[in-house]
């Protein structure tokens, strides 16, 4: 039962590609930056404590209680990708996929991963001291949820869906429709949203197309990597120049926005 039928077989090579590529730099990259984070915790950290005790059933609490903190950060980390225009182009590569599925999970910039480390972990962890969680399959299973909320699959959690993130609700998130637009920021628990005014709730049957509304093309190595780089260099031309280049340029972007959503939608009908 796929939200989206015959996804291209070549936008799912492209992930993996570059998701392999990701994952070989930051493996270079992460290790420094998290030794580099250790003594700042250690040293200047409010060490709350937040500790269970040992037992299958506690370490679930555990893990639980990590896995909400943590999501707290990341919503305020995921909202402001989509509110400030100079983290937007960071994130942008990840929304331009318009055949969501589960290699859409980790096809995020190279960058995006080392800002999470500073923006999310670090906070976390001058906040709290955590007592790691003893049983492996608990965290793994916990993280293998970016997965599960990714797949092309027609899956409504119904009464669950304001307690639990799913794969329809998600897909709201990367919808092309303008009413879906910045909505369902959480990862794992949609209370925040609805805490913070920005819950979608699916209505029934509802999969909505995926992608950015200015239908742009990021599926491949060379725009993938230099994407952000080129919107940032745009964005710095753009306020160096006089105010009737500004306006006028405003509106041919408008109008290609415009348009790329008409054909999307045609596309889609087709």
């Amino acid at each position: 039962m796929p939200a989206q039928r015959r996804q291209p077989l070549r936008y799912i090579a492209f992930n993996l590609a570059y998701v392999a590529f990701v994952i070989f730099l930051n493996t270079l990259i992460l290790p420094p930056l998290m030794a580099l984070m250790q003594p700042i915790v250690r040293d200047h950290g409010l060490a709350i404590p937040l500790a269970f005790p040992d037992g299958a059933g506690w370490q679930v609490l555990q893990a639980l209680a990590f896995f909400f903190i943590f999501d707290f950060f990341y919503y305020w980390f995921h909202r402001a990708q989509h509110t400030f225009a100079v983290a937007w182009p960071l994130h942008k590569l990840h929304h331009s996929e318009v055949s969501v599925n589960v290699t859409t999970t980790l096809r995020h910039h190279w960058l995006e991963e080392p800002l999470r480390i500073w923006l999310i972990l670090l906070p976390v962890g001058l906040l709290f001291d955590q007592k790691p969680v003893t049983v492996g399959w608990i965290a793994t299973g916990m993280m293998l949820i970016g997965y599960y909320v990714h797949l092309n699959i027609r899956l409504p959690l119904g009464p669950l869906t304001p307690v639990i993130a799913g794969p329809q609700w998600h897909r709201l998130h990367h919808s092309v429709e303008p009413q879906h637009t910045d909505r369902n920021f959480a990862s794992l628990f949609p209370v925040f949203d609805l805490v913070f005014g920005t819950y979608c709730r699916p209505r029934k049957g509802e999969y909505p197309a995926t992608g950015l509304h200015s239908a742009e093309d990021l599926n491949g190595p060379l725009r993938a990597t230099l994407s952000p780089f080129r919107d940032w260099h745009a964005m710095f031309r753009n306020r160096r120049e006089p105010a009737g280049e500004k306006i006028e340029q405003a509106a041919v972007e408008r109008k290609a926005d415009q348009q790329g959503h008409t054909d999307r939608e045609q596309r889609v009908g087709q």
